[in-house]
């Protein structure tokens, strides 16, 4: 519906005020009032006594993004902030009932979500009994060029995106609550909130979306907060909040499910709905620290121990969490130290070709010889991925491999082929089939002779990504596994897509084939899966001859397991790169 202009606005300002239109005068006046209404750079608004829209001028709807149809008919709180606390409102009535005026400015927000600051006039109109028949409001916005200053204060004092305090306003307001609660003797809850998954919300649906998803989670925080300054955006997908005055612990925890309970309901972003969940981390003042720093810091220890109990957590910390983290820090200095002082090594396990009856080459294994103690991989490899190590790591691994095998080749008998594991960090990282390049050929290695093993999860992070590095890896000449095949997104789509070689059966599986009808039946469909894509399947953690039966029987091309060997160091590997086609399994 078009705004209206010229004789529409006479016939409905007659209709509203009650002029009838036979009186020349009286259609002069209601038509420059129409001009000036419809003309006008100002956004105007016209209410009933009880707040309800009866009209809106183009202004309105340049300003705000509301059309009238979308305006008219509803209270203006379409446009509410959710900014202001709730006294702000109360004496925003209480002025104008009593003055028949106010004139302010006030944070409003636009259809697009955008809060913005307006320079508002709102004004009663009453009859010659004095009753109120209507309210007009008039606004500018203050965001435009020429009112810089209210731009300074929005920038400096709230996110952008969300409208929640910035951090310097939210960490004030801390400061002071924690002064406050101290002298009072109270207790004061800081929570950390994190949005699960919400990488992949960017990744696959676009940033704009992210960013739509943020602004509703921001909204829902201020409601149900009823305060500007008790929650703040602080990067990313990351938000914390402010809970003064606790009486108890269970009056945090209850508040906590109730900032869970608000992603309940589905965020409408675009054309999607959206299931969001969120992990919740607490620190209790004075319980857990006196200082926004240890707070803070013990609060974000909680949220991350949250999220390992699985979606819409929440979790106190604790002092076995602080144990935790210490220890972390610890086996994280070590970490650092042990890749300078050279106290890695690598083992290799076998792979066997079951159709060929020979041994098909190795996987390059990872081992740290620390001087307590040997650490193993899974002890180690999320904190490397975790802090950014995995990446000088996992480059000593490649090019570590490579002098092995060339060291194989000069002495005689290298390995048809030897694996090595990459993580979905190093898969992502820039440059890596280059880097891979010139350290094989620093080492004057056939690309053939080594294979490229990663992570169904690992893949599925960044697909798009995935496919161009795979591609890159693929055209120089190395084999390409999926490794465990089906603990993952099992997503079928993938496949397709990817210049897969071969996918590993998940030892999960293996154990169980001769003992769960499922894991049975998922191992055929895995092998059948890749004979139909044109891909060999190689189960992994094969340890019993029976596994191995079933395994043929069902048309497996490789196993891999301690059935055939355990890992081994370099110099016991002699035995298996020589076997050549030497059945060491007969069917």
């Amino acid at each position: 519906m078009a705004p209206m202009q010229g004789d529409d606005f006479a016939g409905k300002f007659g209709e509203l005020f009650g002029c009838g239109e036979g009186t020349e005068r009286v259609r002069r006046a209601l038509q420059i009032i129409s001009t000036v209404f419809s003309s006008a750079v100002e956004g105007i608004v016209v209410t009933d006594p009880t707040g309800i829209i009866r009209m809106v001028n183009p202004a309105f709807s340049s300003i705000t993004g509301y059309c009238p149809e979308e305006a008219v008919g509803r209270n203006p709180r379409i446009l509410k902030s959710d900014r202001h606390p709730p006294e702000f409102y109360e004496n925003f009535w209480k002025t104008l009932i009593n003055e028949g005026k106010w004139e302010g400015e006030i944070w409003n927000r636009r259809k697009s979500g955008e809060v913005y600051p307006e320079w508002l006039c709102c004004s009663a109109v009453h009859d010659e009994n004095g009753a109120v028949t209507d309210y007009i409001a008039v606004f500018n916005d203050l965001s435009e060029v020429h009112f810089k200053d209210a731009q300074i204060e929005l920038r400096s004092n709230f996110d952008q995106l969300t409208g929640l305090a910035s951090r310097a306003v939210f960490y004030s307001r801390l400061e002071g609550e924690l002064e406050r609660q101290d002298r009072d003797g109270r207790r004061l809850a800081l929570l950390v909130l994190d949005i699960n998954r919400f990488k992949n919300i960017n990744d696959s649906l676009g940033h704009f979306i992210g960013d739509g998803v943020l602004q509703q989670v921001g909204a829902r925080l201020s409601r149900h907060l009823g305060g500007r300054d008790r929650a703040s955006r602080i990067g990313g997908d990351d938000f914390h909040i402010l809970i003064p005055e606790a009486r108890s612990v269970e009056e945090i925890a209850s508040r906590a499910e109730k900032v869970l309970s608000l992603l309940n309901e589905p965020v409408e972003a675009g054309e999607n709905h959206l299931f969001l969940s969120a992990s919740l981390g607490i620190a209790v003042f004075p319980d857990d620290g006196r200082t926004v720093e240890i707070l803070l810091q013990k609060a974000d220890m909680a949220m991350h121990k949250a999220k390992e109990l699985g979606i819409s957590n929440y979790r106190f910390f604790t002092g076995e969490l602080g144990e935790q983290a210490s220890s972390r820090l610890m086996l994280e200095n070590a970490l650092r130290a042990g890749l300078e002082r050279g106290e890695f090594r690598l083992v290799y396990q076998p792979k066997y070709d079951l159709r060929g009856d020979r041994v098909s080459g190795m996987e390059a294994l990872l081992r740290w010889h620390a001087p307590e103690r040997v650490i193993p991989p899974w002890e180690f490899i999320p904190l490397a991925e975790e802090t950014g190590l995995i990446l000088p790591l996992g480059e000593w691994v490649f090019r570590e491999v490579c002098r092995q095998v060339s060291q194989w080749a000069s002495e005689g008998h290298p390995p048809q082929e030897v694996a090595v594991n990459l993580s979905a960090r190093q898969l992502h990282q820039g440059g890596l089939a280059s880097f891979m390049k010139t350290a094989m050929d620093e080492y004057a290695v056939d690309p053939s002779r080594i294979g490229i093993e990663i992570t169904e999860s690992g893949i599925m992070e960044d697909l798009v990504d995935s496919v161009s590095v795979l591609s890159g890896i693929k055209d120089l000449g190395m084999t390409v596994y999926v490794d465990d095949f089906g603990t993952g997104y099992s997503s079928l789509n993938y496949l397709k897509r990817l210049p897969i070689d071969v996918l590993k059966i998940d030892k999960s599986f293996v154990d169980g084939v001769l003992t769960d009808r499922n894991d049975a039946a998922i191992t055929r469909a895995v092998i059948g899966l890749g004979r139909s894509l044109g891909m060999s399947v190689l189960a992994e953690g094969v340890e019993t001859r029976e596994q191995l039966d079933f395994l043929r029987q069902n048309g497996c091309d490789g196993i891999q397991g301690y059935l055939l060997s355990p890992p081994l160091p370099p110099e016991d590997t002699l035995r298996f790169r020589k076997t050549g086609h030497t059945p060491l399994f007969p069917a």
